[in-house]
């Protein structure tokens, strides 16, 4: 930008921009990676994605829980929202919503006030949306 010694240049601050939606930053998530093999209980207060094999619970109550595609979870999940790609054999339980991508493998409960199950998806067990409140009392006791 040119300038004189009369006229000076102005900067004039840029307004910030309003995101649709704050952008997840890398704190706010935990990740269990695709070689990573866990066996025990995970509770967080951020976001979970597991991408490996995890035996066990893993309680988010205010948080989502997503399970990736090559991912296969063996044990309960109790979480804000939950979101399967990969395989899951155990009970959901969720305060928001569950989804069922195509690619989900899910044998057992499923408890949430809203269900999403896309076509190609396996579902193998019950789905009861009254269960879900009196879910969430009791994982919220524990944590």
């Amino acid at each position: 930008m040119a300038t004189t010694d009369k006229y000076p240049a102005i900067r004039v601050p840029e307004a910030p921009q309003q995101l649709a939606r704050p952008l997840l930053l890398a704190a706010n998530v935990t990740a269990v990676g695709p070689d990573i093999r866990v066996k025990g209980r995970l509770s967080a207060n951020e976001h979970v994605i597991i991408e490996g094999i995890f035996d066990g619970d893993i309680v988010v109550p205010d948080h989502g829980v997503a399970i990736g595609g090559a991912a296969h979870l063996r044990g309960d999940v109790c979480a804000k929202a939950i979101t399967v790609l990969g395989r899951v054999d155990g009970n959901l339980t969720a305060f928001a919503l569950i989804e069922l991508r195509a690619t989900a493998v899910v044998t057992g409960r499923l408890a949430s006030p809203h269900l999403s199950i896309e076509d190609g998806a396996q579902f193998h067990g019950t789905a009861d949306p009254t269960k879900a409140a009196t879910a969430a009392a009791v994982a919220r006791h524990r944590t």
